[in-house]
């Protein structure tokens, strides 16, 4: 039979450090964390936290969770999101198990394996002995695995080392027992298993079971081994015993004074101190010491946010920072620092009676008995229960006192001091109050004037000034004298004041009696430095920010003022910072200096300063934490609430320093109070990671190809060297600060040599940083960082970049630069030859051009004086003709002289033609308007040819829409321009051709325009000349023997139509069509003078060719030629 020995003592080496302030921090889906059960934490070899859900394999790099499921993609996929049991072993591997098997994911390939299980198992724990093997437990399995390539994920496992007869035992854990041993935590007891470490396990050499039987008929929930003393956790209680080979094993109970030690065990962990942590199933966690054979209870309270948030712990974990994490079922994390600091908080607690009374707190007072008076804005006045010491700092209890208070519902009070008679005094907004420590009872002031008229009094400051005076400031400034008898010896006490001093601001904030007994007044416009002197406060000096030097205050509002040792004041301001003033023997100022936000305050706004006893340190309240100001340094430190504070936000008059040393601040949400003292910076330095490579935006896969370059074999955080081309113009790194104590205050720092030439700071613990268009060369990237204290990592994470050069970057491109270089530069020297050749022959074609300018514009000119020449007789001869004509009664006479008058009249047009084209070229040619309509403008041109057509034997036909639509125009010019393209079309036109004129009305920009185009079916005209052929004497050539012409028409109707306003074009397919088109502006009455004759006025019948007769010369012509000849 065994026998049962309590342990007296345990071979343990342990620290009795304790953690100061146990406040556990909540992470559920409110900060990210989407699960609300937690059956397992590790950390893996980078610092990242890993936690089995049963939804999923969750990572925590400190500010984001990812979730890893079967529904990832690509490599990042497991094999069930039930997620069971996680292990790290010594490499660095995570061993993963879930409820159908085992996976692993090795870090440094980001990269899952599945382990070849041949079924199904239902994991509940994972370990090894560091020998290469690793052992997976399930309910009714103990399996036996190596990692034996680990690039591949190739295994080696064995098949169930147990066989157990007992169909109803199942495996809840395991541990590994002396030599070659496993213990095994069922549910009727222990069991030890013993193997041969080396040689493989076969099912045909099962090994043996044993029982301990202490444990018989216990269920056994949990073993963990410290130190060869094994810590057994059952569904009743929590054991310790070393499980000696021998039959004479020790066990002992431990036992929680005061409580019941049945709790069911549902995870053991062993932290950095050796203390065991015990998660139950009902009744939260234990902490046990086992040297101090000391227990601290944490369980779930409704109640206070900052207790765990639920009954059932999970699981227990710390990490390399120091932070315990608590897995919890329904209850999310839960995450302890243990090395807190030991800020104490105290907020109202309606559901405790003995919590503080109000959180938003006025004034603190800490007694001469050590009791704290705090009031607050609702709830006028509460005070401790007892005097604040070390061991009830974590508990204070408080008792509200407002019943005893003469004071209404709303006034508020704003300062509460004790004079060196430890009398209590209150300004409130309408009175003042003072208790009496001997009969404890509250009298309130009646404060008198020299008259005896009740003197109204708004109080914010009060101060005993010497052994007789009080000192009350707020809207105004007064002394008491000896006030004592008075309210000693009255019901309702009468003071009749001493002094009163009227200021010019609105109240006094501040009040403070120097060293040198002046008396400094912080008001809302300024610091008043006074003297008292025979019973009478004197201004000596103002302060405020419209003065020079050392005068001059950086904001008018002042909060707090202290004065240090060296006698230099310390002024705090509501918006200007911190400012330190300096003044000489005589009190008078040398220098001011100002501390501001973004120059190393956190925050603008000073509600209160206290000094920390023997040391340099001076505490500040802001809106942004608490502030330790080191005097000598200017160096600072911020405490906020990822510290442990309840709030960041501190209020004004809210201060005190106790006599015990210990600091309280008052704010929106309760009142904090710590031993500055205790208050020491979290040492421990962070690591800091680059955790993903991104290139043009995107991520970079292990192994993936970018322009034939494998840029990362492993993982970003095991690489030293990268090599990228420059090409890859924008290169992003993202980066951690691995310290999980404070993550939000966490810093990081980089500089990539070759780049920047300074550290670049972030006030982000993660953060990315992108490089764009770097030069081809080599470049170091430094990394480091800072914990929430400031206190950075101790050594650099460095990366060699290495930018590869562009192509044409290269010596072999920059050779083939210079040959092409060279190439150029001959084809340059040749072009510039060409070119002048070039520019000389177009010099000679532009003398040409100009000669043949000169001759055209003389052989113009000639043409119109010589058609001036020509006028005057035809005119002479057409005169007299006509009366011939009229007096002539020879039949025989009558046809030479109508051959006669046709011709005369046929050279007086050409004539006139070449004298309006010159007309046209020159710009004295005027435009005649006159009204008609498009029908009776169109019908006599078409008549006059329609004769010359059947002479000609061509087809001519005419088309008009809108014939009556009225147009505005010179009849004469039309004509002209109709009389030119018509003449074209006949001579260019073959017999049985076709010319056809189309005439319309349409409207451009709300413009009338008279559209006509003239159509023939002649031999048309080239292409190349279809861009020449409105130019003056251009002639398309000669072609069957005829002559096309001098060049003169179309130019001649191209300028007619420009002087319109209008536009000519011209469309032509050789042998097929050619068509002329002319729009033309018709103009409005209003706008243009219009002859009406009253007679429609025709003259293209004068220059029509013939009319009447063929083509051919007539034989009356033809004799009269043969006379004229002969």
């Amino acid at each position: 039979m065994l026998r049962i020995i309590c342990f007296l003592c345990v071979v343990i080496t342990l620290s009795t450090e304790q953690a100061y302030s146990q406040n556990f921090e909540r992470i559920s889906n409110k900060e990210g964390f989407n699960q609300n059960t937690v059956n397992s934490i590790e950390q893996d070899k980078y610092g990242f936290l890993w936690y089995a859900t049963p939804n999923g394999l969750i990572r925590y790099d400190g500010y984001e969770f990812k979730t890893f499921s079967t529904q990832s993609k690509g490599e990042q996929a497991i094999s069930s999101n039930n997620i069971t049991y996680l292990f790290n072993d010594k490499d660095g591997i995570l061993w993963i198990g879930t409820n159908v098997g085992v996976n692993i994911y090795v870090p440094w390939l980001e990269r899952f394996f599945t382990v070849p299980i041949n079924y199904n198992i239902d994991v509940n724990k994972i370990d090894t002995k560091n020998d290469g093997y690793v052992w997976i437990t399930s309910s009714k399995q103990l399996i036996r695995c190596k990692l034996t390539d680990v690039n591949n994920g190739v295994f080696e496992v064995s098949e169930n080392v147990l066989d157990f007869k007992d169909e109803t035992l199942e495996i809840n854990t395991f541990t590994f027992g002396l030599k070659s041993s496993i213990i095994l935590g069922t549910t009727d007891g222990l069991k030890i298993v013993k193997y041969q470490s080396e040689s493989p396990i076969l099912k045909s050499e099962l090994p043996a079971v044993d029982d301990f039987d202490f444990f018989k008929d216990k269920e056994i929930t949990e073993i963990i081994k410290v130190d060869n003393i094994f810590w057994i956790g059952t569904t009743k209680g929590l054991y310790s015993s070393n499980l000696d080979a021998n039959a004479n094993y020790l066990v002992k109970k431990i036992k929680v004074p005061n409580e019941d030690s049945a709790f069911y065990v549902n995870s053991l962990f062993n932290d950095n101190d050796n203390a065991i942590w015990i998660g139950t199933t009902g009744d939260g966690l234990y902490k046990f010491n086992p040297i101090l054979n000391s227990f601290k209870h944490f369980n779930y309270d409704s109640k206070n946010k900052n207790t765990i948030s639920s009954h059932q712990i999970n699981a227990v974990y710390q990490d390399t920072f120091d932070v315990l994490w608590v897995g919890t079922a329904q209850g999310g994390i839960n995450k302890l620092d243990l090395f807190q600091k030991p800020f104490y908080a105290y907020t109202n607690n309606p559901y405790d009676a003995f919590s503080i009374g109000d959180n938003l707190i006025t004034s603190i007072l800490e007694d001469n008995t050590g009791k704290i008076w705090i009031s607050g804005y609702n709830k006028k006045l509460f005070r401790s229960i007892d005097a604040v010491t070390e061991n009830n700092i974590d508990k204070i209890q408080y008792e509200d006192l407002q019943s005893k208070l003469p004071i209404e519902n709303t006034d508020v009070i704003r300062c509460i001091y004790q004079d060196e008679k430890n009398y209590i005094w209150f300004g409130t907004d309408k009175k003042v109050i003072v208790y009496s420590p001997i009969r404890k009872d509250f009298k309130e002031i009646q404060l008198l004037s020299r008259n005896g008229k009740a003197f109204l009094f708004l109080t914010r400051k009060i101060a005993q000034i010497n052994d007789t005076d009080i000192v009350l400031a707020g809207n105004r400034i007064v002394v008491l004298e000896n006030p004592w008898n008075d309210i000693d010896n009255t019901r309702q006490p009468k003071l009749t004041i001493k002094f009163s001093l009227k200021i010019a601001a609105n109240r006094v904030q501040s009040f403070l009696q120097d060293s040198n007994n002046q008396l400094w007044f912080g008001t809302d416009d300024g610091l008043l430095q006074c003297r008292y002197r025979d019973g009478k406060i004197e201004i000596v000096r103002e302060y405020n920010d419209t003065k020079t030097g050392g005068s001059k205050l950086s904001y008018n509002s002042i909060f707090s003022l202290h004065e240090d040792d060296s006698k230099i004041m310390w002024i705090g301001t509501f918006g200007g910072g911190l400012n330190k003033l300096t003044l000489d023997s005589d009190s008078n100022p040398l220098n001011i200096e100002y501390f501001r936000k973004n120059d190393i305050l956190p925050d603008d706004v000073i509600y209160g300063i206290l000094p920390q006893k023997n040391s340099a340190n001076l505490w500040i309240s802001t809106d942004m934490g608490l502030v330790r100001f080191n005097k000598e340094t200017s160096k600072v430190n911020v405490f906020d609430v990822s510290d442990g504070l309840i709030q960041n936000n501190f209020r004004q008059s809210a201060y005190a320093l106790g006599a015990s040393g210990y600091m309280y601040f008052g704010g929106l949400n309760g009142l904090t109070v710590f031993d500055p003292q205790k208050i020491s910076l979290n040492r421990q330095p962070p690591r800091v990671l680059i955790t993903s490579l991104l290139i043009n935006n995107k991520p970079v896969n292990i192994g993936e190809k970018l322009n034939d370059i494998t840029i990362l074999k492993k993982a970003i955080s095991e690489t030293d060297t990268i090599t990228v081309s420059k090409s890859q113009r924008i290169i992003s790194f993202n980066l951690v600060a691995e310290h999980t104590s404070a993550p939000a205050k966490n810093k990081i720092a980089y500089k990539l040599d070759g780049f920047n030439k300074d550290w670049v700071e972030t006030d982000e613990g993660k953060s990315g940083i992108t490089y764009t268009n770097l030069s081809a060369g080599t470049y170091t990237l430094k990394v480091k960082s800072a914990n929430g204290d400031g206190v950075w990592s101790t050594s650099n994470k460095t990366l060699t970049l290495i930018v590869l050069p562009l192509w044409y970057q290269t010596w072999w491109s920059y050779t083939l630069l210079v040959i092409i270089f060279l190439g150029v530069g001959v084809g340059i020297v040749f072009y510039f030859v060409q070119h002048e050749k070039l520019k000389q022959k177009l010099i000679y074609e532009q003398l040409d051009k100009d000669r043949m300018e000169v001759v055209n514009q003389g052989k113009f000119k000639y043409f119109t004086n010589l058609s001036h020449e020509f006028r005057t007789p035809l005119t002479l001869i057409s005169g007299p003709l006509d009366r011939v004509i009229d007096n002539n009664t020879n039949p025989e006479s009558e046809k030479f002289l109508a051959i006669i008058k046709r011709n005369t009249h046929r050279l007086l047009s050409l004539i006139d033609q070449l004298i309006t084209f010159r007309q046209a070229e020159q710009g004295y040619l005027n435009l005649n308007f006159t009204k008609s309509t498009l029908g009776d403008f169109l019908y006599p041109t078409t008549e006059a040819f329609e004769n010359y057509a059947l002479e000609k034997n061509i087809n001519f036909y005419y088309k008009i829409s809108s014939p009556n639509e009225e147009i505005v125009i010179d009849v004469e010019k039309l004509e002209r321009i109709l009389f030119n393209l018509l003449s074209n079309a006949f001579k260019n036109t073959p017999v049985q051709g076709t010319i056809s004129i189309d005439a319309s009305i349409v409207f451009e920009d709300d413009i009338k325009n008279i559209k006509i185009d003239v159509i023939d079916t002649g031999k048309g005209i080239p292409k190349e000349s279809l861009n020449n052929i409105f130019e003056r004497f251009y002639q398309l050539g000669n072609q069957d023997g005829n002559v096309s012409g001098g060049g003169i028409g179309l130019s001649f109707c191209k300028s007619l139509v420009e002087l319109f306003n209008g536009r000519i074009s011209v469309k032509s397919k050789l042998n097929k069509e050619t068509r002329f088109t002319v729009v033309i502006p018709s103009s409005t009455i209003e706008e243009v003078n219009v002859e009406d004759s009253g007679v429609k006025k025709s003259f293209i019948k004068n220059w029509v060719p013939l009319q009447g007769n063929t083509i051919e010369e007539t034989n009356d012509e033809k004799k009269v030629k043969n006379n004229i000849m002969f």
